[in-house]
């Protein structure tokens, strides 16, 4: 994984060693590239369904989840599901 910082972070940092080169157009060209970059976290979006099951499949196929366990959360996963597409 990469080593991630907020870009104001670096903004400030920037700016604690540049502290009187607002003016300067060089400090100014820096700045607006760190403004500029683009965010460095992923979109979230929901999990879907089958994203899930494909999951919970392979943790079974793993042994990192019993029969039982497995059953269990699917029941609750299926009616889960099942409650939002009657929505």
């Amino acid at each position: 994984m990469r080593d991630l910082i907020s870009r104001q972070a670096a903004i400030d940092a920037f700016m604690a060693e540049h502290p009187d080169g607002k003016d300067s157009p060089r400090i100014s060209w820096a700045l607006n590239v760190l403004e500029d970059l683009p965010s460095a976290q992923p979109e979230q979006h929901e999990i879907g369904y089958y994203e899930c099951v494909n999951v919970m499949l392979k943790m079974w196929n793993n042994n990192v989840l019993t029969n039982g366990e497995y059953k269990h959360i699917m029941d609750k996963l299926n009616a889960h599901w099942a409650e939002r597409r009657e929505e």
